[in-house]
């Protein structure tokens, strides 16, 4: 899943572990300017166990969980 929000492109995915017990969730947030010495916020991962939440509920995770690493760069005044 990629989506934009405030300037940053975020490109998540989650997967099973090796052994099918766990979501493993990455979230990459870069700038969309490609302006690499303001920086970014940092990237996001999460380890979710499988049997209590469904693959797309991990994803509705990880857009929350950007948006607001995202809104908390903003307000830091990091942008």
């Amino acid at each position: 899943m990629a989506f934009e929000h405030r300037g940053f492109r975020v490109t998540a995915d989650a997967a099973a572990d090796e052994l099918g017990v766990q979501w493993v969730c990455h979230a990459v947030i870069e700038r969309t300017d490609a302006d690499k010495d303001k920086g970014a916020p940092p990237t996001i991962e999460m380890v979710i166990p499988r049997a209590k939440i469904d693959p797309l509920m991990v994803l509705s995770m990880l857009e929350h969980r950007a948006r607001t690493e995202i809104d908390d760069w903003h307000e830091s005044g990091q942008a």
